[in-house]
């Protein structure tokens, strides 16, 4: 259990490398996505899938990118849900940047409406 866990940290780890050297024209809303994206990979990823890219494991929570695509998910709710506590999900403490920073993440992930 404890080497599957050292193996996520360095998958993880490598996952961020690509984020490691941003391209010049990567803004502060790109930035604190990321951050969500870096939060998200140390406290969420052992429960749920927090990509686009499907991971090994056997998770337990819905994934990120389903979160986001449900027609209920809004910066608001993401916020009210974050701060309440669930039978199957730790408390998590995490002050109000890295709440915003993790919310702003999941909502990056929301399908883009087809243009008619």
């Amino acid at each position: 259990m404890r080497s599957l866990c050292v193996v996520r940290v360095a998958v993880l780890a490598g996952m961020l490398v690509p984020h490691a050297v941003l391209p010049a024209t990567a803004g502060p809303a790109e930035d604190h996505r990321i951050r969500g994206w870096t939060i998200a990979a140390q406290l969420c990823s052992q429960c749920h899938v927090i990509g686009r890219e499907p991971q090994q494991g056997g998770f337990v929570g819905p994934s990120f990118v389903r979160v986001a695509d449900m027609l209920s998910t809004t910066g608001p709710a993401l916020n009210v849900f974050l701060q309440s506590h669930h039978d199957r999900m730790p408390s998590l403490r995490l002050d109000r940047d890295e709440m915003d920073a993790v919310i702003d993440y999941i909502l990056s992930l929301k399908a883009e409406a087809p243009n008619d």
